[in-house]
């Protein structure tokens, strides 16, 4: 528990950075740029997040618990390592490709083409952060320095070279350029601390990776793509105007949630001993959870819900009034995501329930692409903000529903035989 305590304390102080420094540049990046350009930026990030997704490939999930478990094994940590790290640069490689066909092929993407390509640089840098690897040893503390640095290095930079509307793309060199350089770092810091022993991988070991992580990355991957779908297919259907005035109301949900990531980037791998070693200590760490993360993320649903019209003022001014609509549909996410993380990721994936896990976000993508067609259609910015309050909730029941059906006793209830361990 004091290393949990210890990554906990230093991810709170991480995950300040994560949503202090979009908060800090946002006024002034809708200001400057104007809801038109900011949409461009926006949508421009979120199809780069498709990439950073597949690049990451849930391997904070997979990798994770499989350095957990070897810690004390150089070799295979090791193993681990260069077998997870490999894999994540052949999904950087071959995204690149896709990107520069797509761009090549669909004319909107055309347009956006250069502002596309220096946003790569997200995905790459995504490569080049072993969090997974961190996270399993436990010793987040020169990661999270090195992201945190440049991430507050990112906010005078931000206002410093963009001043007027032609500066978009310096605004995503600089968005580029914050985790980019933080992976080269941490990789330089791996390289000289010398506790790897570099492991031959062969392209049949990459696929066999791919292939066991696939039901988790279809699963946690989706979640990601509806979230960026929200705005890049919301551009496509009501335009940059609109796709900017709901990626306005989405940064600062999105802030918000994240302060729920430093307790579940901790935790998990807690859990994940606990649930092969004492399982019941595990459902009592997980009920201590659900109190305390329900109460925190009540508090700030409410609060966003009674200070969206003070937050829009301030932040963006009167050009961005209809982001005020926006905040308020979309205002009990947190609530949601925190619940549904509760259930899922550090509940049925611990327990190997991953099939059950998948087919849950499944669907709920299925009905996100659904809803968000009709949506945003009819209601523009507010049909998208709809769509996400309605699929979040309604994944949030469907992992509760799931954990009840299995009979896994996250509230006290008796365990029944096999519970839980269908994959």
């Amino acid at each position: 528990m004091a290393s949990f305590r210890k990554n906990l304390t230093i991810l709170m102080t991480l995950q300040v950075s994560t949503y202090l420094a979009p908060l800090l540049t946002l006024p002034w990046l809708a200001r400057v740029l104007g809801p038109t350009d900011y949409g461009r930026l926006s949508f421009a990030m979120a199809f780069t997040a498709y990439f950073i997704s597949i690049t990451n490939y849930s391997f904070s999930l997979t990798a994770t618990p499989k350095i957990a478990i070897n810690r004390e094994s150089r070799e295979l940590r090791s193993k681990v390592f260069w077998e997870t790290i490999l894999t994540q640069a052949a999904l950087a490689a071959a995204g690149f490709v896709v990107l520069i066909a797509l761009t090549s092929i669909v004319p909107y993407l055309e347009e956006n083409r250069e502002l596309l390509l220096i946003g790569y640089g997200q995905a790459v840098g995504a490569m080049l952060l072993p969090t997974w690897y961190f996270q399993g040893i436990e010793e987040l503390g020169m990661e999270s320095a090195l992201v945190f640095a440049g991430r507050a290095l990112s906010v005078p930079a931000m206002y410093i070279f963009v001043r007027e509307r032609d500066d978009l793309i310096t605004a995503m060199v600089v968005n580029a350029l914050v985790p980019l350089v933080s992976g080269i770092a941490l990789c330089t810091y791996l390289y000289f601390r010398r506790e790897l022993d570099f492991v031959k991988v062969s392209f049949k070991t990459i696929l066999a990776r791919l292939k066991e992580g696939w039901s988790v990355f279809i699963a946690t991957s989706l979640v990601d793509i509806y979230a960026s779908s929200n705005i890049v297919l919301l551009t496509f259907i009501a335009g940059n105007v609109a796709g900017g005035y709901f990626a306005a109301g989405d940064k600062l949900i999105r802030a918000a949630t994240n302060i729920l990531q430093p307790l579940r980037t901790a935790a998990y791998p807690r859990v994940s001993f606990l649930m092969h070693h004492a399982k019941d200590d595990a459902f009592a760490f997980l009920r201590r959870m659900l109190v305390a993360q329900g109460i925190v993320v009540s508090l700030i649903s409410l609060t966003i819900f009674f200070g969206a019209p003070l937050a829009v003022k301030l932040l963006y001014g009167p050009q961005f009034l209809p982001t005020v609509e926006v905040l308020r549909w979309m205002a009990f996410v947190p609530l949601m995501v925190g619940l549904s993380d509760l259930f899922g990721v550090q509940t049925m994936l611990p327990l190997g329930m991953k099939s059950q896990f998948s087919r849950v976000l499944v669907a709920s993508a299925v009905l996100n692409f659904g809803l968000l067609a009709v949506l945003a259609k009819f209601f523009n910015e507010q049909g998208a903000a709809a769509t996400v309050l309605i699929v979040e909730a309604l994944v949030a029941v469907g992992m509760a529903v799931t954990l009840h059906r299995e009979g896994v006793p996250f509230l006290k209830r008796p365990m029944v035989e096999g519970a839980g361990s269908g994959t």
